[in-house]
């Protein structure tokens, strides 16, 4: 470490609180990559890869992309499932008396970074479990949805209600074969234990939700789903840096809704085609008329959570009829 430059020095000391991310760490008008992530990242990029120090027995691999184009390399490490932790220069070179002082401000991961169909949430789900009881919160960055519930159902019919792109879980239950095979096929972030700890959990959201208890919103009593929803909330503060757009948390209660199983969504084609895999041929690509992302949305979550109350049945088909009725009222909504 000592025949190091500053620069890598600086470098090292921010890439060690990040050792699960490729770090883009910026320098002028790029983001260079070093090391392991700079040879993972030139493999999925296809970018040159190259070294720094090459007078060195152990030369340091490099590579680099222009800052303008971020988004589109960010995204497809992304879909190779890895997260991107962004670090830049947070003070003007010209005014810095030395090395420019840079740190991440934001964590891409899967289940935060927004990229893909607009018509589709960009759900990351977290969970715990006190004996036959899980724990569940779910959030979307892009709309501001914060749900927590509890549940005694089969874990992979709960993840199949929100098909997270992410899914967050106590580092403690990684060693759980029956409950990580209902996992496979996602991305899985584990979490230090004491994130998930009550008090700890409940307190992150009192201060979150500037509240006194969580009375109002109808789950104060929800020990373990509070425990999943503290946790979950400090990880996207941890990674996002800003968690702003979380206004209220919506509990989801299961005697106004039905629960659809894995192998229900999948025989009844709701949103995938059994033979592709894909949404095209499935009853939600049929009926999809939205013409905006958030009534796609809107009508994929009523697609996958059916109403069993009659009162909220018949108060969804008013609202419906209403606009049925009134063509000028509905242009107007659609040009909105």
């Amino acid at each position: 470490m000592s025949e190091m430059t500053p620069l890598m020095k600086q470098y090292h000391s921010i890439k060690r609180n990040y050792p699960d991310c490729i770090v883009f760490f910026r320098l002028g008008d790029f983001y260079e990559m070093f090391g392991q992530d700079a040879v993972t990242a030139s493999k999925i990029l296809q970018i040159t890869l190259t070294s720094r120090d090459k007078a060195k027995d152990s030369p340091m691999p490099m590579c680099g992309i222009p800052h303008f184009a971020a988004d589109s390399y960010i995204s497809r490490l992304i879909k190779a499932d890895h997260k991107v932790a962004v670090c830049e220069q947070v003070e003007d070179a010209k005014e810095s008396k030395g090395l420019v002082k840079r740190e991440v401000v934001k964590v891409h991961t899967p289940g935060t970074y927004l990229a893909g169909n607009p018509k589709e949430n960009s759900y990351i789900l977290g969970f715990t479990q006190k004996e036959n009881i899980f724990g569940i919160a779910v959030a979307d960055i892009s709309t501001g949805e914060f749900i927590v519930y509890q549940s005694h159902e089969n874990l992979e019919d709960e993840i199949s209600r929100f098909e997270p792109r992410e899914i967050l879980y106590p580092a403690s239950l990684k060693n759980n074969p029956s409950l990580m095979n209902n996992l496979d096929g996602f991305y899985l972030t584990t979490y230090d234990d004491w994130y998930f700890d009550y008090l700890e959990a409940y307190g992150k959201l009192l201060k979150h939700f500037k509240v006194t208890s969580l009375e109002g919103y109808g789950c104060e009593g929800m020990v373990v789903a509070i425990s999943a929803a503290g946790a979950l909330l400090n990880y996207l503060e941890e990674t996002q840096k800003q968690t702003d757009t979380f206004k209220r948390i919506r509990v989801l209660r299961y005697e106004s809704h039905m629960l659809l199983d894995a192998t229900s969504q999948r025989n009844l084609e709701l949103t995938k085609s059994m033979n592709s895999g894909d949404r095209e041929g499935s009853l939600l690509w049929v009926i999809d008329e939205t013409l905006s992302p958030m009534g796609g949305r809107l009508l994929r979550s009523w697609l996958l959570n059916p109403l069993l109350d009659t009162k909220d049945i018949r108060l969804r088909q008013s609202a419906v009829a209403a606009f049925a009725s009134d063509s000028g009222l509905l242009s107007k909504i659609q040009g909105h």
